[in-house]
């Protein structure tokens, strides 16, 4: 059984006994007045369907667009599909598209929960994907063998806790490991990106060549930042999985990473460093940006051997001794 109740702010209207209370400094009297609006539904048994017994469709009072049904839960369902399409979808658009849609109005805090439950249900929840980090470890192993998988905790103080912090972890998928070393190009490009989302971080990742000079992707890793120490052990797992010593002669290639330099130094004191040329164009062209600029560059990078490169150079230099 439902019955409609109201409250409406006392303007002289003669009714029950009003109640005073106080908001920002002005004294408001309201009353509870009942309405005419009446159901009464029932069931002949908890299987059966509930039949309306009674109703009464005359309102004695004020239409209203904000109903407590209309929750958080309610909103993500009817909002899914958009969310789905359009992950960035703003929250007054939301808020729109109910006013006009079905003629309610819904606050932006509960848009955002409903925006945010409709995400989590989409790409997943990010605290639960964590939880499930060893059952994906385990299912990389299971499907690719050879596959080496290193995770890196927090230090616990407790060693009893069943839990542990997530620092970093390191993937090298087992077929990509054996295809490098059958193709043994002795190159290697790392790069790092920021990640998105709750939990911040690196992605750090190493590819190569393949036979067709094309990207060959070889391991990744998630590390807490970019800095001598996370570098150190992801260069220090990629070695264990070459098998690469200290005098090893592989070309590492890379952008200016910070404290990947270092780390190369230390762990591989025999490899020949070098910086991505398209970065470094990049980088320039804030300063020169002419195409002529562009091709001095690209031609010095090109050449092949040193009397070239210092011909090449020297052209540069004579067209631009501060750029060069």
């Amino acid at each position: 059984m439902l019955v409609g109740v109201v409250r409406v702010t006392n303007k002289g209207q003669v009714g029950t006994q009003a109640t005073t209370s106080k908001r920002k400094g002005k004294e408001l009297k309201t009353q509870k007045v009942t309405c005419g609006w009446y159901i009464h539904a029932s069931r002949s048994n908890p299987k059966s369907d509930s039949f309306i017994r009674t109703l009464n469709e005359t309102h004695t009072c004020l239409q209203t667009r904000k109903l407590r049904a209309c929750s958080a839960s309610l909103i993500s369902k009817k909002i899914f599909d958009q969310v789905e399409e359009n992950l960035d979808i703003p929250l007054r658009a939301i808020q729109d598209h109910f006013q006009k849609t079905y003629q309610m109005g819904v606050t932006m805090d509960n848009v955002f929960r409903a925006k945010d439950k409709a995400r989590k249900h989409i790409t997943g929840d990010y605290t639960k994907q964590y939880e499930m980090l060893r059952d994906y470890v385990l299912e990389l192993q299971a499907t690719n063998p050879d596959t080496t998988v290193k995770i890196d905790v927090c230090s616990e103080p407790n060693p009893d806790s069943p839990t542990r912090q997530f620092r970093r972890i390191y993937v090298c998928l087992g077929p990509l490991k054996k295809g490098f070393k059958a193709c043994l190009r002795d190159l290697l490009g790392f790069d790092g990106a920021f990640m998105k989302g709750p939990f911040l971080g690196q992605v750090l990742s190493a590819i190569g060549l393949d036979s067709n000079n094309g990207i060959y992707p070889l391991a990744y890793g998630i590390v807490e930042s970019e800095n001598t120490e996370s570098w150190k052990w992801f260069l220090d797992n990629i070695g264990d999985d070459l098998d690469l010593g200290r005098n090893s002669n592989f070309t590492f290639i890379s952008e200016r990473q910070k404290g990947l330099h270092t780390a190369v130094e230390q762990l591989f004191p025999n490899a020949e460093h070098r910086y991505c040329i398209r970065h470094i164009h990049d980088n320039m062209r804030k300063r020169w940006w002419k195409i002529e600029y562009r091709d001095h560059l690209w031609k010095c990078a090109l050449a092949t051997t040193i009397p070239e490169f210092e011909h090449l150079m020297k052209e540069f230099s004579q067209y631009d001794k501060e750029a060069c």
